[in-house]
């Protein structure tokens, strides 16, 4: 029943209630909570009031979150829907927004640990006299994930500079007492970064990491001096032990039991190497060919005595990735006879374990059969007598019937290994043997899955990586000139529902331009397989095409100078009106197969080297390949390329037609610069002898998918400035287009503008809304007078409009009002 206020003094009549000021809670709480009739302190008060604070603060707290979650559900949402309403181009890769999210937290990461080593580095040199925070270092976890991150995206430098950071912060870190270090906690605005106090010392992932990256990349002996310089850490478990020793303890050989070495590495944090680890030890060994090495890491895995091992390694179980990893390092080697070895090491093993997934499998069998008929890398040693036969590919058959006998199912890789087998022994027979055996293996597999009678083999299911194969064996016909073989290879795989792959391509094409004469019809059907297929010549491919393009416009130069014809080429299918040459044929496709490529600033630059090296044999460009230069330009957005391609073909001579045009309103939407489109139509319309005017339902249709995306750009951004600026390229291609027209008198042109609502309705909407939302008075009058010009037109005076839309509805009643208000006055 008691009515609570603060005192007179400090609060008024009229604030009868909760209300007080920073100062008023610096006094003494008695002075103010007091009771209206007894004057007396009020306990219960100070209760109620603390009890509120507390429900407000976490109702505040409730609130934020809730909006937080609802911004970040929203915001995916519009991501999502942002990403739906992209157009999606013919080999244009989509972004992964997972890695993109790695890769920013990895730079995060990277940043706090410099930063971290910066404050280290001042503490040490007593520079800094400000405290730092206790937890200041990212996790070692964090650290090591953004060490994948970044040899996953090749940038393998980066990793081994944020590598160093972790070992210099280690180092430095414990130079410094702990006791000038602040109590006091430091939290992170990102709740994805947990930040501890003591700074992330390299663990034995760190280091299996960087080298998986490392092989990757094809980088192995790094791999190896980072092995190296493992076993110079204090905390290697050898070291460890070797310490221990020094300190008068037992030196019995019983650390090097798997129990005592768990035991290390639980107390005394001492790095053990793994499986994995020595899997990945492997693997470095074998991409170099050291088979040795590699088998030496395999006794010291299996503990074995009397025979080579390798330091460091403990006794740790192998697995059937330990097995296969030796048998590829035998396989680069060249030394069929230690391959052989390892089906028998692996059967054995499994024995004696009782693991049967020790067992050979697929992979195990399809590396032997590639270690046939392979050179060694070492001519000087003597080789096992086993690995001899280079020419003879009878040992690749006999593993493959010991495989399907021990019932291991051959896949595609296994058969393209076979074949290629004979493509090194010159054997193409038993390459199509091989290939023959493998679809005979398809029939039986789709019958015996389908319990069905016998169907077409143009029915049946792709093998994995059956494309392999098939490339293998258009390579050795290649290879061995048999190019009609090699094309019929091409043509029956994809009957049969194989997908040739850009390596098919490229081999087929590798053929082909061999050939001789060079078969250029078969090639165009090749590359424009590729281009429908959204596939990018490899650099190999690339090359291919390159040099032979700039040996046949050598020699199409210098036969023309002489005056003699001499046909290069045969079967090429040109017009009769056409006067391409062999060596234009093949540029122009080169050019035209490098606009897949997803690599915009690599495309644009092989686009451009490709048409500069064919101007600098003396060859003349026609229109097309100049719409591929714009092409590229109109991908990337470069206005200034291509303006400059444009003078490049005003100085040759070279007249623009509507794929020019094509191009040219594709870069104008991607750069908002429709001038850019309107002088390419321009230059079309000029009254000479040479143009040919586009048709006016053409022009308008193309102008009018340029105001379309426009149109679309605005419902994707929501800023105030940028859809200003888009409001006044729509209106700008109006009146550009309108004044064209009327300059070169194209009456038909603007009677098909006149009803074609597509592009009026956008122009219409742009100006009304530039109308409203600009603040300079000569735009806004403009816009207004622009809008009564285009309601003006004949299209809108119908007031029956089923497909326009509420706010098209509203701009042409709001225009229709601003024009009769203009007509009376």
């Amino acid at each position: 029943g008691h009515h609570f206020c603060f005192d007179n003094d400090d609060v008024g009549d009229d604030h009868p209630f909760l209300a007080y000021t920073p100062s008023m809670m610096n006094r003494c709480p008695q002075q103010y909570y007091r009771c209206r009739r007894c004057r007396c302190c009020n306990f219960h008060f100070i209760l109620v009031l603390t009890i509120i604070f507390s429900f407000a603060k976490n109702f505040c707290d409730a609130f934020n979150s809730h909006q937080n979650r609802h911004h970040y559900q929203a915001t995916r949402r519009n991501a999502s829907a942002a990403r739906k309403q992209q157009p999606k181009f013919a080999g244009e890769g989509q972004m992964d927004i997972s890695s993109s999210n790695r890769m920013k937290e990895a730079q995060l990461v990277e940043k706090l640990l410099l930063d971290a080593l910066e404050k280290v580095k001042k503490m040490k040199s007593n520079k800094d006299r400000v405290l730092p925070p206790s937890k200041l270092f990212p996790h070692v976890r964090q650290c090591n994930a953004a060490l994948a991150t970044f040899g996953d995206s090749g940038d393998f430098t980066r990793a081994l500079r944020l590598f160093t950071q972790m070992r210099k912060s280690a180092s430095l870190f414990y130079m410094i007492p702990r006791e000038r270090f602040s109590p006091l906690e430091h939290h992170h605005s990102l709740s994805s970064i947990n930040l501890i106090p003591v700074p992330p010392k390299p663990t034995l992932v760190t280091y299996s990491t960087l080298m998986s990256r490392a092989i990757s990349l094809r980088k192995p002996r790094v791999a190896i001096r980072l092995w190296k310089l493992l076993q110079t850490q204090p905390n290697f478990y050898t070291n460890v032990i070797s310490q221990k020793r020094r300190h008068g303890r037992n030196a019995t050989s019983s650390y090097m039991d798997p129990s005592m070495l768990h035991k290390l590495e639980m107390e005394e944090s001492a790095i053990v190497p793994d499986v994995i680890f020595c899997n990945t030890l492997m693997n470095a060994y074998a991409k170099m060919g050291d088979y040795r090495a590699a088998k030496a890491i395999l006794n010291s895995m299996l503990g074995a005595k009397g025979v080579f091992t390798h330091e460091g390694i403990p006794k740790v179980k192998p697995t059937a990735v330990t097995y296969n990893t030796l048998a590829d390092a035998c396989k680069v080697a060249g030394e069929l006879g230690a391959a052989l070895d390892v089906p028998e090491l692996m059967i054995s093993q499994s024995e004696a374990t009782g693991d049967k997934k020790l067992l050979p499998d697929q992979r195990t069998y399809t590396t032997l059969i590639s270690t046939v008929a392979r050179k060694s890398i070492d001519n000087q040693e003597t080789r096992d007598i086993r690995s001899g036969g280079e020419k003879d590919p009878d040992m690749a058959f006999a593993l493959l019937n010991r495989m399907k006998h021990e019932g291991i199912v051959p896949n595609g890789v296994t058969y393209s290994a076979l074949i290629d087998v004979c493509r090194r022994c010159n054997r193409v027979d038993m390459a199509l043997n091989g290939l023959r055996t493998m679809l005979k293996q398809k029939a039986k597999t789709n019958l015996a899955s389908e319990n069905t009678t016998a169907r077409p083999i143009y029915h049946h299911k792709p093998l994995q990586n059956e494309a392999g194969a098939w490339t293998a064996a258009i390579n050795a016909c290649g290879k061995a000139g048999r190019t009609d073989t090699a094309i019929r290879l091409f043509r029956t795989m994809q009957k049969v529902g194989v997908k040739p792959s850009s390596w098919t391509c490229a081999c087929l094409s590798d053929c082909l331009l061999k050939s001789t004469p060079i078969r250029i019809k078969e090639l165009e059907e090749v590359l424009q397989y590729m281009k429908g297929a959204g596939l990018v010549p490899s650099e190999v491919m690339y090359t291919s095409l390159m040099g032979v393009a700039l040996e046949l416009s050598q020699k199409e130069t210098r036969i023309t100078k002489d005056g003699l014809q001499v046909q290069l080429i045969d079967n090429l299918s040109i017009d009769s009106e056409d006067t391409t040459t062999e060596a234009i044929f093949l540029f122009k496709q080169l050019m035209r197969s490098l606009l897949m490529q997803t690599e915009k600033e690599d495309m644009i630059l092989k686009v451009f080297l490709v048409f500069q090296e064919m101007k600098n044999v003396g060859m003349l460009p026609d229109v097309a390949m100049y719409n591929s230069l714009l092409r590229a330009c109109a991908v990337t957005g470069n206005i200034e390329r291509a303006q400059s391609v444009l003078r490049r073909m005003e100085m040759d001579g070279i007249i623009p037609n509507r794929g020019t045009l094509k191009e040219a309103v594709t870069l104008a939407k991607n750069a908002r610069r429709s001038e850019f489109a309107l002088s390419i139509w321009a230059t079309m319309h000029k009254k000479t002898s040479q143009t040919v005017p586009l048709k006016p339902k053409v022009s308008v249709e193309m102008m009018g998918d340029l105001m379309n995306n426009y149109a679309s750009d605005l419902q994707q951004t929501s800023n105030h400035e940028e859809r200003i600026v888009i409001h006044r390229e729509m209106m700008n291609l109006y009146q550009g287009f309108i004044s064209k027209l009327e300059e070169f008198e194209l009456h038909d042109t603007f009677e098909e503008i006149a009803c074609n609502l597509t592009f009026l309705l956008p122009a219409l909407k742009a100006a009304v809304s530039c109308e409203y939302h600009s603040e300079v008075v000569k735009e806004r009058t403009r816009s207004r007078e622009l809008a009564c010009e285009i309601v003006g037109f004949e299209i809108f005076q119908n007031e029956h409009h089923t497909d326009i839309d509420r706010a098209g509805k509203k701009a042409i009643q709001l225009a229709t009002d601003w024009l009769y208000a203009f007509e009376i006055s």
